[in-house]
């Protein structure tokens, strides 16, 4: 395809139906006008019977005391989501390096990247972009997923190597046709700045085996500021997934799935927007329950993930940069799980490989063997010790033939372990937990690619170290008749931690900072809590703070790229037809900062100032089957950045230390119909 036909079919594609804008105003504001209630947030509680469709976080369960889960399906919060960061940002601790209208970088208590674990169905699937334009998020629609659990710290060992900060994973709940033989569900949502979503799912299938397909398109244009600037930030994504399923008995499946997506995104925050995302995945699962007595699970699967990206600054900007890089990502796990009275043992291994290309010629490979176990001991008085233990060999490659270390190889193998305190306190209905976690973590593709310098002018491919954490973290789950809280808090060690440093560097007449990577040592601490309060049957107040720290300690600096202090308030209505729901996000100006310090993706390039906003959302539950949703994001119109926004790029018009602001305010209704 000629350059001029890409353009001129990714700039029709900006055209976004007016129908759907003219139908926007009217549905919106009906739905908006007819609610019963103005406020809520962030629910916290660990059961969702009076605010089923408000962004739950579930108090965790008394034997998974760590784990934080969220109901996708029924969380009207998150009908507005482009991607799975814009789903993250919603949970307490977690934020997002913003880069324009989409593909948000998820950070997590100030941590970033490789230490979040982000898997869709147990699977990874890595973008190709030096620079994370398509970061894992970016490829995950929010929709097609029933549920989102988040471990937070190195607490398990299950899911990977590295996961200092979290292990994230969006997950589709198991098709049952035991009273039924079909299921279909199609939505579709309008909002400001020609915001179009469509998406139609549906599946067969009897005892024996099902089939289920799905496809979805959404797109924008840019947004406008909440100055009325218009802010450079359409995009465009579709997807398609199919899978076929066999269940020759109730404890037997063996699941085939494929997928297929593309897209665009214009990116204020960069120097070239992306003009392709294409997505190839292929998935083969097999589960096995009830193998004996004690050996209840056995579970297997095979993934493989291609991204095929394109970025450029002609296809949207007058400019004649142009980058095509792909990256083929093949994996696979194992593992079993045993039951005895006293105790639970989940083991197995894992293994991936990954070969990076730039414009066809391959400069960089990754493989990866792991073994791991964790072990569950019941004690007396429903106390419980949760260990496990994980050992890797990850090697990589520069696979260049110019650079210093062209056909080099190194090689680690890093160990990873937790243990975990669990106790039921008798003398208020709450957990508690305390568990001390340790794991190294191998320099990913983004903090060591071929040809990337270090901080102090050495080559990051030889020379970066694998990080290692030694992390504490605790935490309370209380619940009693009307209220509900939480609070989990961490303090870590930080050995070789793997920073950024930045500076100005002029390519083609365009300047943009540069980063390069080193290794220094830092402490961190934080915590978040989160509370929920049933005023009445239909009334339920809720608030929820995070807070996070580094510093460096080479520098006694502060770390780079740390989110402020955040609190939410809200307030929640429900009754048998409708749940209105509002919160009110305060984020606190974040001064300690690092100046040119960062991460792969941005740096700090000055404090920040604090602001107040509001969003509102409502769901009416016409019939069992068909159910209206309506909101207004940023309902002020608040004009803000982000603390973990990009600087604002110098093409258009922003200086380095600028940041482009937010949306505005951001209005869609939206319909669901399922049956």
């Amino acid at each position: 395809m000629s350059s001029n036909t890409h353009k001129a079919l990714l700039q029709s594609k900006k055209v976004v139906s007016t129908r759907a804008q003219h139908l926007l105003t009217p549905v919106a504001m009906s739905v908006i006008l007819g609610s019963q209630a103005l406020y809520s947030g962030v629910a916290m509680a660990e059961t969702a019977a009076y605010t089923a469709n408000a962004i739950v976080i579930t108090a965790p369960e008394l034997d998974e005391p760590s784990r934080t889960s969220v109901n996708l399906s029924e969380t009207a919060a998150v009908e507005s989501a482009t991607d799975g960061a814009a789903v993250l940002k919603q949970i307490p601790g977690f934020s997002s390096v913003g880069n324009g209208g989409v593909n948000g970088d998820p950070t997590f208590r100030g941590m970033f990247g490789s230490r979040l674990i982000i898997l869709t169905d147990g699977a990874q699937m890595l973008g190709a972009c030096p620079n994370r334009m398509d970061n894992p998020t970016s490829y995950i629609n929010p929709t097609a997923y029933d549920t989102v659990e988040i471990v937070k710290g190195p607490q398990t060992v299950l899911w990977g190597p590295g996961n200092s900060a979290a292990t994230v994973r969006f997950e589709r709940k198991e098709e049952d046709f035991s009273e039924k033989s079909s299921r279909f569900e199609a939505s579709a949502m309008v909002g400001s700045n020609n915001r179009f979503d469509r998406s139609l799912e549906g599946a067969v299938g009897n005892s024996k085996g099902y089939v289920r397909v799905e496809a979805n398109k959404a797109e924008s244009d840019d947004y406008e500021d909440g100055n009325g600037d218009e802010v450079a930030s359409s995009w465009e994504k579709w997807n398609t997934n199919v899978a076929l399923g066999i269940t020759p008995d109730e404890d037997t499946l063996l699941e085939l799935e494929l997928g297929r997506g593309d897209g665009f995104a214009e990116y204020a925050g960069r120097s070239m927007d992306g003009t392709q995302f294409l997505r190839e995945t292929a998935a083969l699962r097999f589960e096995k329950k009830n193998m004996s007595q004690n050996w209840s699970k056995i579970e297997a699967q095979l993934n493989y993930g291609y991204a095929d990206h394109i970025m450029d600054n002609s296809t949207f900007r007058d400019g004649s940069m142009s980058m095509q890089v792909d990256r083929r990502t093949t994996s696979g796990r194992v593992a079993s799980t045993f039951d005895w009275d006293t105790k639970s043992l989940v083991a197995g291994l894992d293994a991936k490989q990954e070969l990076h290309r730039s414009e066809s010629v391959e400069d960089y490979s990754q493989e990866q063997v792991g073994v791991f176990s964790e072990l569950t001991l019941f004690m007396e008085n429903d106390d419980r010790v949760v260990s496990g233990l994980r050992l890797d060999h990850i090697s990589a490659t520069d696979e260049t033939t110019t650079n210093t270390t062209a056909g080099d190889t190194r090689a680690d193998t890093l160990v990873s372990g937790f243990s975990r305190f669990e106790r039921d306190l008798t003398s208020m209905p709450a957990t508690s937990y305390i568990g001390l976690g340790y794991t190294e973590r191998f320099p990913d593709y983004w903090e060591m690619k071929p040809g990337l310098n270090t901080i102090d002018s050495g080559d990051a491919f030889s020379d970066i170290n694998p990080e290692k954490t030694l992390q504490l973290d605790a935490g309370l789950n209380y619940k009693r008749d009307n209220l509900s809280w939480w609070v989990s808090g961490y303090v870590g060690l930080v050995k070789d931690y793997i920073i950024f440093g930045y500076e100005a560097s002029t390519v083609m007449g365009t300047t943009t900072m540069k980063g390069k990577s080193g290794n220094i040592d830092a402490h961190i601490a934080g915590a978040e809590t989160g509370a929920r309060y049933l005023v009445t049957p239909n009334w339920s107040t809720n608030a929820s703070l995070a807070y996070a720290w580094g510093k460096d300690l080479d520098s006694d600096a502060p770390l780079p790229q740390i989110s402020p202090l955040e609190a939410k308030l809200g307030l929640t209505h429900e009754n048998e037809d409708w749940t209105t729901s509002a919160v009110l996000r305060m984020v606190a100006a974040q001064n300690r900062i690092a100046e040119d310090m960062g991460n792969a993706v941005g740096y700090d390039f000055g404090e920040s100032a604090g602001f107040t906003m509001m969003d509102i959302n409502t769901e009416y539950r016409y019939t069992e089957n068909v159910k209206f949703r309506a909101g207004i994001d940023n309902l002020t119109d608040k004009a803000y950045a982000e603390h973990l926004n990009k600087a604002g790029n110098s093409g258009f018009g922003y200086a380095s230390d600028e940041a482009f602001n937010q949306a505005g305010r951001i209005i869609w209704a939206g319909v669901n119909v399922n049956f």
